[in-house]
């Protein structure tokens, strides 16, 4: 009895043995893999290493300003960044220094053929930040320099994606901070009503032009078809919008461009903007209307509530301040690229 005993024993003893060794394997593997990288995942890039060559325009002034802004930006995000303008050789820069990244801004100014080759054949990362001042036809000899395409509108990313195998996003310049702010305007500039879009018979706006609230208040416009409506006033290219837009008492926008959107809000200007305007997933910080109906309900209300009307615009332009800097912009930019 006791010789079966001892043999089950030795038996059971046995299995124990090899079960335990396969746990301790097994631990230790699962260890071994916890404290091992990823294989699919590639090391993180850390901005503060990187060394930027930044080319900027030569003679567009808007562009230069917003050049400035992007310089100053990026100097707080990256290790070093060098600039040079556009008519200056490129190939002598990068056959000098370790570049990461070439960032061309505007695309409005022809470059010199040798810079167009120099770009061709540099295995760096190549991104353009469009200003899309003249449309996108003049371009395409251009975007298929670039590896990255950064718009200001989400209706351009079709076009430049036909034009080369870059990678496009729309990210607008955000507002100048020098033009676009809360100011007195000139007298000549004053209204009670802006309206941005086109009256297009239908829309809201073609509606809404007729109603009674516009009725004996001061209107400027600006877009297509607004030829009939004599007692409005039509916005002129030439005229400087910061003055218009804190001249205003409402800006009422519709399916307009996250740029025009993010200058009325820097202004401190209150806007009512369509919810088919392109403004992205924050559109709950602006006011905003979806029928005939919304509109004419929120202009009533916002019109004789003017500290609602305050409010409601100083809410935005603290939004638009701290969310759609130049220094926000441009850390999108870089995580466009290396993330």
């Amino acid at each position: 009895m006791n010789f079966i005993l001892n043999r089950k024993l030795k038996s059971i003893q046995h299995h124990l043995t090899i079960q335990q060794t396969d746990l301790q394997q097994h631990l230790m593997k699962i260890l071994q893999d916890g404290h091992r990288p990823p294989k699919d995942d590639p090391p993180k890039v850390v901005y503060k290493q990187l060394n930027v060559l930044l080319i900027t325009p030569c003679m567009n002034r808007e562009t230069s300003s917003m050049s400035v802004l992007v310089e100053q930006s990026l100097r707080h995000l990256v290790k070093s960044i060098y600039e040079i303008k556009t008519i200056q050789p490129i190939g002598t820069y990068l056959e000098t220094s370790k570049t990461d990244l070439i960032l061309l801004l505007g695309g409005e100014e022809e470059l010199p053929e040798e810079n167009i080759e120099a770009l061709r054949v540099s295995p760096i990362k190549k991104a353009i930040w469009l200003s899309d001042q003249s449309g996108v036809k003049h371009l395409e000899s251009v975007i298929s320099l670039f590896d990255y395409v950064f718009t200001q509108e989400s209706a351009n990313i079709p076009s430049y994606q036909r034009m080369g195998n870059a990678l496009c996003y729309e990210v607008p310049f955000p507002p100048n901070s020098n033009v676009f702010y809360p100011q007195t305007a000139r007298k000549h500039d004053e209204s009670d009503v802006y309206i941005i879009g086109d009256a297009q018979p239908g829309s809201c706006l073609f509606e809404f032009a007729n109603h009674a609230l516009l009725s004996g208040k001061k209107v400027r416009v600006e877009g297509k078809g607004w030829e009939r409506y004599g007692a409005f006033i039509p916005v002129q290219a030439h005229e400087e919008r910061e003055w218009l837009y804190n001249g205003t008492k409402i800006v009422i926008q519709d399916n307009s461009s996250i740029r025009s959107v993010l200058e009325v809000a820097a202004c401190g200007t209150f806007q009512l903007i369509s919810i088919s305007s392109n403004v992205g997933p924050d559109t709950d910080v602006f006011q905003s209307y979806n029928s005939l109906e919304q509109l004419v309900e929120k202009f009533d209300y916002y019109w004789n509530q003017v500290d609602q009307r305050r409010l409601a615009a100083s809410r935005a332009m603290a939004y638009v301040k701290y969310n759609h800097s130049y220094f926000q912009k441009s850390l999108q930019l870089l995580d466009r690229i290396f993330r």
